[in-house]
């Protein structure tokens, strides 16, 4: 007797390590393919279950409370994990009712024993009884309260219904071209990949997006650095900073170093940069992605906690760039698991932290320069409210977006009428973000 679908098992599994370990579902997932030998139908199964489930999981958990004396949240980690991705097949997807239930009921029973398996079998038949007829995967995102609230106020109703809008599975991986032509990377990546979705980005020129194309970090031009992972909104982001050959620039929040190498790019081998992250393991990481993309520029390092201070750097940079971190909100569509570590008053806190990084990122820009601002959330507390603090507490910087502003102009990228430029599933297939640029004061 064959056991349940791997696919099944294995979003049962990595679910419960993203809700209740705090585990990321891409790399996740990427881990138990890997251990697991999972190929094809399985490892669509499982992404698009792991994914559905995560993206509408307060409608999930409301179908699974009617038929549970206590609520799911208090339930043992892997018994709600098989009651929530069951439930999310049989409201959402097409496979038959036994099916599902049949092979929900083995996962629990292999794993946890004949009592779970009976709980499982019990409850998923009624959930079943509630199955529409045309079960398909859902259309829209299913978001706490707060979030809907927070997204139409922030965003309006026509931009905040493109962002709750799903997008297919599994989400789009974007690349960035770093040298050479995109169409000509394009056909070698359907060539290389034939069963993959390869399309041009919408919302950088230098974006390819992949979907279905197995390991993206052995796609063709990955070794020798002519292209490189990233989301094509980061992309923009690092264009919008506008670095020019020549010039001495910080990445702030440098990270894995991702924008860093755009700036490197940009400014060539005249030029100056520093990388700047609190975390010295990400740094670390920096180096192999600027010795992998061959940039020219000097790159130097620094662990520094911006909150703080400048750790002794001085006011002689001409551009710095601030991606800070923020509640992830806009990467909602790539990473719903966010929502599962996110309250009410995650904003409103990390708002503090973003005015003190940028207070002090400022004070790294010689008179005239720029300093760029980003977020990838879209809430107003994260964007328009960190830059009006700070430019009410500094009467040196102005504000250097105008209202209407086309930016890049080809992409319909424009600054809003409050002087930020917000990017987002309105504009293409990408995370929301929001952009400010800010200018010292000449002296």
């Amino acid at each position: 007797m064959s056991g349940p679908n791997p696919g099944r098992m294995t979003a049962a599994m990595v679910l419960m390590r993203v809700a209740d370990d705090g585990a990321w579902a891409a790399p996740s997932l990427a881990a138990e393919f890997q251990r697991t030998g999972a190929e094809g139908r399985d490892r669509a199964l499982a992404t698009e279950i792991v994914y559905g489930t995560l993206r509408v999981l307060p409608e999930i958990d409301a179908a699974l409370a009617a038929f549970l004396r206590a609520p799911a949240a208090g339930m043992e980690p892997f018994a709600r994990a098989t009651l929530r991705t069951g439930a999310y097949q049989l409201l959402h997807l097409s496979a038959p009712v036994h099916a599902i239930v049949s092979d929900s009921v083995s996962i629990a029973r292999n794993v946890r024993g004949q009592r779970l398996a009976g709980l499982v079998n019990a409850v998923l038949r009624k959930v079943a009884k509630t199955r529409p007829d045309d079960a398909a995967p859902p259309t829209q995102l299913v978001l706490p309260d707060w979030v809907t609230r927070v997204l139409d106020e922030d965003l309006g109703e026509e931009r905040a219904r493109a962002f709750t809008t799903a997008r297919p599975l599994p989400p789009a991986i974007g690349v960035r071209v770093v040298r050479g032509d995109r169409e000509d990377w394009m056909e070698a990546i359907r060539d290389a990949r034939p069963q993959a979705e390869v399309r041009a980005g919408a919302v950088s020129p230098d974006a390819i997006l992949v979907q279905r194309a197995g390991d993206p970090r052995r796609l063709p031009g990955m070794d020798a650095g002519d292209l490189t992972i990233q989301e094509q909104g980061a992309q923009m982001v690092g264009l919008l900073a506008g670095a020019r050959p020549g010039e001495a620039v910080i990445d702030a929040c440098a990270g894995r170093g991702g924008k860093t190498a755009q700036l490197a790019q940009a400014v060539g081998g005249g030029g100056r940069v520093v990388a700047m992250d609190i975390y010295e393991e990400k740094l670390e990481r920096l180096h192999d992605e600027l010795s992998r993309t061959g940039v020219e520029a000097p790159v130097e390092v620094e662990v520094v906690d911006l909150s703080v201070g400048t750790a002794g750097l001085d006011g002689t940079f001409d551009r710095v760039l601030v991606d800070a971190p923020c509640t992830g909100i806009g990467t909602l569509h790539r990473r719903p698991e966010i929502l599962l570590r996110l309250s009410e008053s995650d904003p409103a806190r990390m708002a503090e932290l973003q005015t003190k990084i940028l207070t002090n990122a400022c004070r790294l820009a010689k008179p005239g320069a720029t300093v760029i601002y980003a977020v990838c959330s879209p809430t107003h507390a994260e964007g328009a409210g960190v830059i009006s603090r700070v430019l009410e507490e500094h009467a040196d910087l102005v504000e250097a977006f105008e209202d209407g502003q086309g930016l890049w102009p080809d992409l319909g990228i424009e600054a809003d009428a409050d002087g930020i430029c917000r990017i987002g599933p309105w504009n293409g297939d990408c995370d929301a973000y929001q952009v400010a640029r800010l200018r010292r004061k000449p002296a």
